[in-house]
């Protein structure tokens, strides 16, 4: 399980990862296999920080440590509790958090091993920064947008020519110790001129495109800029985005600048040299967890060389060791393993693991800490080691990791107690699943920090399913009030409803949207199961204890038993694809077509012939999606004694045909629009078949009564029931038409469907991906044939059904001279 951050409560995105995750495990167990979920939560460092920074009413009598750590228990119990709620098959003896003991200890291990093999490093460089937050802020968690801006326009003469800088950030003017100008401008080498100002500044050729400030404090190739020709680096704001420009340049200027946030930097600066304005769209750069403005910030941060350690991670894809779904996931995956650049990994907060480190505040050497009471060499003071270049004492450093490169040790954590393969190693986990939003976030860092601790990867497969978005197609957010909470979907639609929705609708690596009717569709699903539930006990005043003799199954339970077997084959087949959405449509077709036509038989008929068989494999069907539906078919089956028996193939299929039968007969009535009370003939030229037309439970099979041929009309025409060519449907010749019509509709889909099937057999039939790809392919060009030879069958036995019905037309058809128009033309 992904840990969930405890940063607040769940969502309806994390209700459709754990779905997706418990489906996965229900259906493995119901197999037999031993499955390991471990349940957990995540620190999240930086983003639980913001969180409680924002929430002012939270236990403010606390001091600002103790707050966040008061915040993260309480979500934690908050989360757990949640996730019991939503009904997961969880080991809840397994459960973890990222800032467990053992946890730590494992963190730390990694951080040294990286260390030792040269693949991290401490170095000072100018980086984001976040003057709320008051941390370094990497790209990945940034938030851009286009907004329309207050810019300042200050006037330069380069090479006694006029030029017009536009100065979004117009406070970097105090920081300004050049101009930078492109290569071979005719004032490279010469000064720049600020008439406003007053001020000249040196212009300096750099590979810039157009003119602009060389300001050491916002800029890591500016501050080399300046280095080089000598010039000095004045910081502008400190940690809080509070300025530190303390005099002016020049003697009579403004006084009074110390202190000022950015904002009023900004303002006292145009004030200052009367520089005007005018509003233009500029790319704002913001915090993406508390929406405030980035600055920057020279100081020491840690990297891991991040595309080193991706290099075994690529040869694993390639090799197929790794497998990441879908195929658009993995075509994204590929591109961050070829594009990811070093990853900083230290955050300036209070809240998170500790890097276990000795630094060096004047130069980027550091040494790790090393265990406690242990000797330490420099000096031989245990308390006080110095640096071995620069002599300057070293410290414990007060960074934290990034929460990512914590999570990054998740599943090496999982499994490091359930033992080793025989090469002594721990074993993988077997598949991981989340949304894919979180691609590069969590797993290819998790991959490249597992590869390298376990020298494979830390899990065998990888499946990331869309995002969940409102029923327009619009992203949820607090802003728009279309936020559906895990409490207000499990209050609104239960917790078998709300999974089976979300399920239904995860195609791939589609994104989900919550339509109102995937909610009433398995809501109806659900029902079928309760109400069989509730029949059974109904029918026996509650559970019989003890074993006892089973009656014989009728016919109808070996149809159904049979249908439930192969509704739960279809849905592990589906599973083992990861086509969520296609498993639930073997649910959902099984409940309506099966399940809904056995109730309505059975409440007729006494439900005294339901089996416990049959309640156990249909208990089967609705686990993976429906464990409390499940659970309640389970305890009906208590109601029923214990006999086992086998389904009779022979007759199952005789009852299909039947039910074929009944199912076309209520969908020509739709068509033909004859009397639903007029029963339809039904003749068959199996004898099984034509003995189960007798029974006395066949009229009450369907919507529309069934009875046998010998009732047939006196002048009609018969229809093969699809499916089932032995099985024939006697109409009245006056629903030829109709028929005919229909057909012809039927036809045109299924010629449709053939083309669409037959052009996406051709584009797999020589895939572009290599062995790996074609491997791939199989399956899906198998299944696609499969599919084919469907459609081609129905496209026969549609010609016959409608041969049939032209022929009784031609029957019931006037001459042609007899026809009122032809009458006209003569």
């Amino acid at each position: 399980m992904p840990p969930p951050n405890v940063t607040g409560t769940l969502h309806v995105g994390h209700a459709l990862t754990m779905a997706v995750q418990d489906a996965l495990v229900r259906s493995l167990r119901l197999d037999g296999t031993e499955v390991l979920y471990a349940p957990g939560t995540d620190h999240a460092g930086l983003g639980t920080y913001a969180a409680v920074r924002r929430a002012t009413g939270f236990r403010p009598e606390l001091p600002p440590d103790e707050r966040v750590r008061a915040w993260a228990e309480q979500h934690r119990g908050l989360i757990s509790g949640q996730l019991r709620e939503l009904g997961l098959g969880c080991d809840w003896d397994a459960e973890l958090h990222t800032l467990d003991p053992d946890y730590r200890t494992l963190v730390d291990g990694t951080f040294r091993r990286l260390g030792e093999a040269g693949l991290l490093y401490r170095q000072a460089r100018i980086s984001p920064w976040c003057p709320s937050c008051r941390s370094t802020v990497p790209d990945v968690e940034q938030s851009a947008a286009e907004a329309r801006v207050p810019v300042a326009l200050l006037a330069l003469k380069l090479a006694g020519r006029p030029h017009v800088l536009e100065l979004p950030a117009v406070e970097e003017l105090w920081g300004a110790v050049a101009v930078a100008v492109p290569t071979g401008h005719p004032a490279s080498g010469g000064t720049a001129a600020l008439p406003t100002l007053r001020w000249e500044l040196p212009a300096l050729a750099a590979p810039v495109e157009a003119p602009r400030l060389v300001v050491p404090a916002l800029r890591e190739a500016d501050r080399e800029l300046a280095e080089a020709h000598g010039l000095p680096c004045p910081e502008l704001l400190d940690a809080g985005g509070r300025s530190l420009v303390g005099t002016p340049p020049e003697p009579d200027g403004l006084t009074g600048l110390a202190g000022l946030s950015r904002e009023e930097l900004r303002e006292a600066t145009v004030a200052r040299f009367r520089l005007r304005r005018t509003t233009r769209p500029v790319r704002v750069v913001s915090c993406g967890l508390c929406g405030t403005e980035l600055t920057t910030r020279r100081g020491y941060q840690w990297y891991l060389r991040l595309p080193e350690l991706l290099g075994p991670v690529r040869e694993a894809l390639d090799s197929g060791t790794l497998r990441i779904g879908p195929a658009a996931v993995e075509r994204e995956a590929r591109h961050w393993l070829d594009t990811a650049r070093d990853w900083c990994v230290s955050r300036q907060i209070a809240w998170g693991q500790p890097i276990p480190a000795l630094v060096c505040d004047a130069c980027p050497r550091w040494a790790p800490s090393p265990p406690e009471g242990a000797a330490r060499e420099a000096t031989g003071r245990p308390d006080c080691p110095v640096c071995p270049d620069c002599g300057t004492p070293l410290r414990p450093e007060t960074d934290v990791f990034d929460t990512w490169f914590n999570s990054a040790h998740w599943p090496l954590a999982v499994t490091a107690r359930e033992g080793a393969d025989p090469d002594g190693r721990p074993v993988p986990a077997s598949l991981m699943t989340s949304g894919r939003d979180i691609l590069f976030f969590w797993f290819v860092r998790l991959l490249a920090v597992g590869t390298f601790v376990r020298g494979r990867p830390p899990v065998e497969e990888i499946w990331l399913h869309g995002l969940v978005l409102d029923e327009h197609g619009r992203k949820m957010s607090k802003s728009r009030g279309n936020v559906l909470t895990l409490a207000d979907g499990l209050a609104e639609h239960g917790r078998d409803v709300l999974r089976a929705a979300l399920l239904s609708a995860c195609r791939e690596a589609e994104d989900v949207r919550l339509r109102p009717e995937l909610f009433t569709a398995q809501a109806a699903v659900r029902s079928a199961a309760v109400e069989l539930a509730a029949l059974v006990a109904a029918g026996t005043g509650g559970p019989v204890p003890g074993p006892g003799p089973d009656r014989e199954p009728d016919a109808v339970e070996h149809h159904c038993r049979r249908a439930a077997r192969h509704a739960r084959a279809e849905v592990r087949r589906h599973l083992t694809a990861r086509r969520f959405d296609r498993a639930t449509e073997a649910v959902t077709h099984f409940a309506a077509h099966v399940l809904r036509r056995y109730l309505r038989l059975r409440s007729t008929t006494g439900a005294a012939a339901v089996t416990r068989a049959l309640l156990l494999d249909v208990a089967t069907v609705y686990e993976p999606f429906m464990p409390d539906a499940a659970d309640r078919l389970r305890r009906a089956a208590e109601c029923r004694p214990g006999a086992v028996w086998e389904v009779d193939a022979a007759l199952a299929d005789a009852v299909a045909a039947v039910v074929g039968a009944a199912r076309e007969a209520e969908r020509l009535h739709g068509v033909t629009g004859y009397p639903r009370g007029e029963p339809v003939a039904v003749d068959a030229a199996d004898p099984a078949v034509r003995r189960l037309l007798g029974t006395a439970w066949l009229p009450h099979l369907g919507g529309v009564p069934l009875s046998p041929a010998a009732s047939r009309p006196e002048r009609g025409f018969t229809v093969h029931v699809p499916g089932f060519r032995d099985v024939r449907l006697w109409l009245p010749d006056g629903a030829a038409r109709a028929v005919r019509r229909d057909g012809r509709r039927r036809l045109r889909r299924l010629m449709q469907t053939r083309r669409r099937l037959a052009q996406r057999l051709g584009q797999l039939a020589a895939p572009a991906g290599g062995d790996e790809a074609g491997a791939g392919a199989a399956v899906a060009r198998q299944e696609l044939r499969a599919r084919l030879a469907r459609a081609e069958q129905d496209t026969h036995e549609l010609r016959l059904f409608m041969k049939a019905a032209r022929e009784a037309q031609g029957r019931t058809s006037p001459p042609a001279s007899r026809r009122p128009d032809a009458a006209a033309r003569t």
